[in-house]
């Protein structure tokens, strides 16, 4: 009885294995091919179901298999008659097969969790390449019989790693918006403390990236709006710091044509800059820059508004100066400013539909060096006189309540409607002699036709005239 005892504690043991060793010592080969079917049944559903996910059902449900074994090979080598070997040499072997096992058991489950540490190393330096390689060493489908918690995590770890590689992949093509979520997803994974420290660096040195970008092909709003979220969203970065002098070569880079000269290109690279202080009020980088353009406007704009007039583009000069005008009505150049527009009022005049006026009637002697213009009113309008030359001005001479429209328009000397005796309205103008264009209009009637005419004004000689309006019916 002894030996049977025996035989069943050796045939138990080697069961103990979970490779069926027992069966084998009692010749029972087909319990031996049974259990490892079984064996390899559960095996296969175990990684195939990952195990590792829900441990202790697995392990439980294991141990009681190899319990059945343990048992049923106590019972089998019980029954039968003790066996001719030493009882010895079986517990022995029994011994030192599931020492064996065991110890493989140890290292096998150590694996998933080296290379999960392994991972994490690399996540955390930023090289997630290489961690990824690690992550899937550890959750490689024959790692799922160890049942330990560093497959979910190298899994966790995984997923984190390939959002960063996917941002990278898309920095890497300038899809700056996508890597920006990227990062931010991967940030928010993790609630702002990832593995990898640096991703909040690297999040605002790809803000920078995206500022650049757009501060070489985007508009000054978008590229400055780039920029100054920068120190906003990430105070105390390197890019943060970087920030003021980029906006500094921003604006270098967006003003070439203020710096060559150039002046209405200028003023339309001014006007975004100008824009900003606007657009994001109380914001003192966006009010540097302003500041920046608002200096350089008044130069630009009304040097702009003179070249057009010098080229006679005279609507886009009038459009500029009148600009000038109302922006800066106190400059020192605000009087040549108005001087330049009714010149530009008398070439827009002059070359349209115009009757010709002819030269002044000299009519007496006036100062040495000077010439007078009297102008004399009989017509029912009011009349408006432009001049330009060595001096530029404006006259006006009200209208004359008791003339009455002629048969003729704005006749540039003294005719019969001229020579009522009434006391008609007059005005006189006072000039340096000289060459000048003048323009005779009816201001409150568009419907008369305006006069223009080249004067010779002579030193020391006065010159009148009578206008009248004659109406026309050919």
């Amino acid at each position: 009885m002894a030996g049977s005892s025996s035989r069943g504690a050796a045939a138990a043991l080697l069961n103990a294995s979970g490779l069926g060793a027992g069966y084998l010592y009692l010749r029972l080969w087909g319990r031996a091919v049974g259990s490892w079917l079984v064996t390899a049944l559960l095996v296969l559903a175990a990684l195939g179901l990952h195990a590792s996910g829900t441990p202790w059902f697995w392990i439980t449900l294991f141990a009681l298999w190899l319990a059945h074994q343990v048992y049923s090979g106590w019972k089998h080598g019980s029954a039968g008659p003790p066996g001719r070997r030493a009882p010895w040499l079986p517990l022995t072997a029994g011994a030192a097969l599931l020492a064996l096992v065991i110890a493989g058991a140890v290292q096998y489950r150590g694996g998933p969790q080296d290379a999960l540490e392994r991972g994490d190393a690399a996540h955390a330096a930023g090289d997630c390449a290489t961690a990824v390689e690690h992550y899937d060493a550890a959750t490689a489908t024959r790692n799922e019989l160890t049942f330990s918690p560093a497959l979910d995590r190298a899994a966790d770890g995984r997923a984190g790693c390939r959002i960063v590689l996917t941002a990278e992949a898309a920095a890497g093509e300038a899809d700056y918006p996508g890597a920006i979520n990227g990062y931010g997803d991967y940030l928010a994974r993790y609630d702002g403390t990832p593995p990898w420290p640096g991703a909040e660096d690297r999040l605002a040195g790809l803000h920078l990236d995206q500022a650049d970008s757009l501060a070489a092909d985007g508009t000054v709003e978008a590229a400055y709006a780039a920029y100054a979220a920068i120190p906003a969203g990430f105070p105390g970065s390197a890019p943060a710091a970087a920030v003021p002098d980029r906006l500094d070569a921003l604006y270098e880079a967006r003003t070439t044509a203020l710096t060559a000269g150039d002046h209405c290109p200028a003023v339309d690279e001014l006007r975004p800059f100008l824009e900003l202080a606007g657009e994001h009020r109380d914001d003192p980088l966006a009010e540097d820059l302003a500041g920046r353009a608002r200096d350089a406007l008044p130069d630009a704009l009304y040097a702009c508004g003179m070249d057009d007039y010098r080229d006679e583009r005279y609507t886009d000069a009038r459009t500029t100066l009148e600009e000038f005008r109302s922006l800066y009505p106190d400059d020192a150049r605000s009087g040549q400013v108005d001087d330049t527009l009714i010149a530009i009022e008398i070439a827009q005049i002059g070359s349209g539909t115009t009757g010709d006026l002819p030269d002044p009637t000299p009519a007496g002697s006036a100062p040495g060096g000077t010439a007078t213009v009297e102008i004399v009113n009989d017509s029912p309008e009011a009349l408006e006189i432009l001049y330009t030359g060595t001096e530029t001005g404006t006259g006006t001479v009200d209208a004359c309540g008791g003339c009455t429209t002629q048969s003729d328009l704005l006749s540039g000397w003294s005719g019969s409607a001229c020579q009522a005796g009434i006391d008609r309205p007059t005005t006189t103008i006072r000039l340096p002699a000289g060459t000048y264009e003048f323009v005779v209009r009816t201001p409150g009637d568009s419907s008369v036709t305006p006069f223009h005419g080249t004067w010779e004004l002579s030193s020391g000689t006065a010159y009148s005239d009578c206008y009248f309006i004659e109406t026309s019916y050919y």
